[in-house]
């Protein structure tokens, strides 16, 4: 009887352990979850495909180790056949493995590059797909990345010159129906940063200032498709420019004093305002010191005297514009 006893605790000790008996799991398909940020860019005379590997499974365990990643591009269709497409697809191996680590498993970005050559002319969508173990163990094909396949944009040759409204950028139109991402980029800053769009070979950038040196770069697009970015053009142009003149300016004789007023002027460094004054035909004369507001008193004046009036704006670096048109009062 103690011999039969010990068997059974024998059984059960290999069949459900020694503790508490829970449901049995299958195991693990292994199956990653497919990728969903694939991206593809022609780039210059390469298309660009960016992705991340999944990090994790179907069943939510983590992705240690990827055995296999297959890329594929082929002809673009509508609506997409995932088997059609495979079947008339290319295979392009990376050029390196992406390393996990297995303590700590994470993401891990991975880049490809395929040359423009291959595909130039053709519509082509292009897919990613993973396995963490040998044989039939994919995980389903990525969304497709769609692109029309172009002949190369060539980097633009930039030039720039400083106007009033400030820096102007110039260059080649290589044909028709492209736009230009302008970049830009001072002291200090890493990397450029976007400044503008532009539909024309021309971009004014009125958000620079003077005395402050910049770099700018052009890059030419078409729908999925880029060109290199353009060699810097170097610019460093000290404030020589005035303020625009002053608009609309009036004159009115009070009581006791002549009332002038005017627009303010738009200008972000504008400084201070000039008025000239004439009395009768004599020539006109800077009338006290400069005002900060688009207004001014004049209450040196003389009953039975014709006074004549202009405004000038005068800027922090102290450039002066043109006065203003001229305008009269009898006092």
């Amino acid at each position: 009887m103690r011999s039969a006893f010990s068997a059974i605790c024998v059984v059960l000790a290999f069949t459900q352990g020694c503790g508490y008996v829970g449901p049995i799991s299958p195991p693990s398909p292994q199956i990653p979850i497919p990728v969903t940020n694939l991206t593809a860019v022609e780039r210059g005379n390469e298309i660009q495909v960016n992705f991340s590997t999944p990090a994790l499974t179907t069943d939510f365990l983590e992705v240690k180790k990827l055995s296999e990643i297959e890329l594929r591009v082929g002809p673009a269709e509508s609506p997409f056949d995932v088997a059609r497409w495979e079947a008339d697809s290319r295979r392009y191996d990376l050029p390196s493995f992406p390393a996990i680590n297995p303590d700590d498993p994470q993401s891990v970005p991975v880049s490809m590059n395929i040359p423009v050559s291959d595909w130039q002319g053709k519509r082509v969508a292009v897919s990613v797909r993973t396995a963490v173990r040998s044989g039939n163990h994919f995980s389903h094909w990525s969304p497709p990345a769609n692109l029309e396949v172009i002949e190369p944009l060539q980097p633009p040759q930039v030039s720039a010159e400083a106007t009033r409204d400030g820096y102007k950028l110039t260059w080649h139109e290589q044909r028709p129906g492209l736009q230009y991402e302008i970049l830009r980029q001072t002291r200090g800053e890493a990397h450029p940063e976007s400044v503008g769009i532009a539909d024309k070979p021309e971009f004014v950038d009125s958000t620079s200032q003077w005395d402050v040196p910049y770099t700018y770069f052009v890059i030419a697009k078409k729908d999925a498709a880029e060109s290199l970015r353009s060699q810097g053009a170097s610019v460093n142009h000290r404030d020589t420019f005035a303020p625009t003149v002053p608009q609309g300016v009036t004159v009115l004789a009070g009581p006791d004093s002549v009332e002038l007023t005017w627009t303010r002027s738009p200008e972000a460094d504008l400084k201070a305002y000039k008025i000239y004054r004439a009395v009768g035909n004599s020539a006109l004369e800077p009338l006290g010191d400069p005002v900060n507001l688009p207004t001014f008193s004049d209450r040196k004046v003389e009953h039975g005297k014709t006074y004549r009036y202009a405004i000038s704006a005068i800027d922090n670096k102290n450039n002066e514009s043109e006065r203003s048109t001229v305008v009269e009062v009898s006092f």
